[in-house]
């Protein structure tokens, strides 16, 4: 019974000492990235004047409505993070 107990602990110790699993990739947060640059580039804005908002996803194409001020653009990112093309929705 000693030895079952001995055998235990050192299982449970080394589960503690173990490194936690990395968290999960976000696409979404990753495709928002992606539509941010690339209106960036486009305006010739830095990047943190720019706000992304996740939409939808049709396909494996997502679709992210970014703003400049009042300005709305928006992306469709693949699930790479590749932007496919962009719009100018109302101009």
């Amino acid at each position: 019974m000693r030895p079952a107990l001995i055998l235990l602990s050192c299982a449970l110790l080394s589960a503690c000492t173990e490194p936690a699993a990395a968290p999960p990739d976000d696409l979404r947060a990753r495709q928002e990235a992606a539509c941010t640059a690339t209106i960036a580039a486009h305006i010739h804005r830095p990047a943190t004047e720019i706000t992304a908002r996740w939409i939808s996803q049709t396909g494996g194409i997502a679709k992210v409505e970014t703003r400049d001020g009042n300005r709305l653009h928006l992306c469709d990112v693949d699930a790479s993070g590749r932007v496919l093309g962009y719009t100018h929705p109302g101009a």
